[in-house]
This record gives structure tokens, C-alpha cells and sequence, in this order.
């Protein structure tokens, strides 16, 4: 298991500050949605310069034209890149293809797409592709678990969770194989960024023992 904290709705030199201070308890650092939009491509290059060394996603929910935007975010030093689930299966297609030549990842975002697409892509696409079970910003209100999300189609495939995840739920989640939690505002957005990380870290390196 890996811990990958996300970094949205903030100041960018608020980002890159935090990123400074916690980049040693994480396994990856992704620059959000929101900062991308944002600052651009000047985000993950900051981002990046910041985070000693951690393996930064860029997080573009692209919908298309795949192969010009995951070339935006790989030559600003991201080493992954987002495409949805819910994009034409030519553009997942092309953002898979354009991270395998380069050596670089591909996840697939599972926000708001029905199991059977799920499956459909786990089915099909490459092994290092991660897929990724996904409660949206909007929707976690409703205290829905990402890890519910986790069907039959994980298993053997490498998976990610985001959504709303707290230290109390890392315990549970039992995804099959190479599995990533990603956290943003329980970390970002704490009083003490340091010991929240810290915390979830923790709790990541017990869950991956046991």
C-alpha cells in the first residue's frame, strides 16, 4: 500500500510549502485539479521541484485530446497523469500509450462511471495501468467510502481510493494486490500537515504488514 497526498484548493505557495514539509511521509504527491486549473503547468513544475524527489501526479481528468495534455504534464516532470473513465475509450487509449513511451503512468479516474465500464477496462487495459475508485468532492458529503467501490474487477490490478479517506479507514480497505489511498484535505487542509501525514503514513505501512 501507498500513501499519495493531494494537494487542491489552495495557494500554490501554500502547496509547495506543504509539499516541503510532508514529501518525506509520502509515496507520491499530486497536484489537483484545482491548481492545475488554476496555475497551469507552472504547478506541477513547482510542485515537482518541491517534492524531494516523490514521484508527482498530475491530476487532468482529461476528457480528450489525451496526447497533447499528458505531454503537457509529463515535460513539466510529472511522472502520471489522469484520464476519466468516463472519456471516449480513443482517448484512454492514447493517454496509456503516450505514459508507456515514455516510461511514465497512466490512472484511469472511476469517478461516476457504473461498474461494468469498470470492469470493461480492467479487462483491457495494460498492467501498470492504475485504475482509480473515485468519490468526488461534491459527492462526499454523503459519506459514501471509495473503498466500496473496489469490485470484483481490482483484483490483480493495480488500484487506487480517493474520496473523503480518514486515518480510521485505511485499516479496512481491502483491495487485492498493488493499491494506493490517496489523501487531500485530511492532510493539507490539517493544523499540523506534518503529523496528519505522518498519521496516515503510519497507518499505511501497519495496513501493508499485516
Amino acid at each position: 500500500m501507498q500513501l499519495q497526498i493531494a494537494f487542491d484548493r489552495m495557494p500554490l505557495e501554500r502547496a509547495v510549502e506543504i509539499t516541503v514539509a510532508v514529501a518525506e511521509h509520502a509515496d507520491w504527491i499530486e497536484v489537483g485539479t484545482s491548481l492545475i486549473k488554476q496555475y497551469g503547468m507552472e504547478a506541477v513544475r513547482r510542485v515537482v521541484a518541491a517534492a524531494d524527489g516523490r514521484p508527482v501526479l498530475a491530476d487532468l481528468k482529461t476528457a480528450d485530446d489525451a496526447a497533447f495534455e499528458f505531454a503537457l504534464a509529463f515535460d513539466a516532470g510529472a511522472a502520471s497523469a489522469t484520464v476519466l473513465a468516463l472519456a471516449a475509450d480513443s482517448s484512454i487509449d492514447t493517454a496509456v500509450r503516450v505514459a508507456a513511451e515514455r516510461g511514465l503512468e497512466a490512472v484511469i479516474d472511476l469517478m461516476n462511471v457504473p461498474e461494468a465500464r469498470c470492469a470493461a477496462l480492467a479487462a483491457r487495459l495494460p498492467a501498470p495501468v492504475v485504475l482509480a475508485a473515485h468519490i468526488g468532492k461534491d459527492a462526499q458529503g454523503a459519506g459514501a467510502d471509495p473503498a466500496a467501490l473496489l469490485g470484483d474487477w481490482a483484483l490483480g490490478r493495480r488500484v487506487a481510493v480517493a474520496g473523503g479517506l480518514t486515518v480510521d479507514r485505511v485499516g479496512a480497505l481491502h483491495g487485492a494486490g498493488d493499491m494506493r489511498i490517496i489523501v487531500g484535505s485530511a492532510i493539507t487542509g490539517s493544523p499540523d500537515p506534518v503529523t496528519a501525514a505522518r498519521a496516515f503514513s503510519d497507518a499505511v505501512e501497519e495496513r501493508g504488514n499485516t
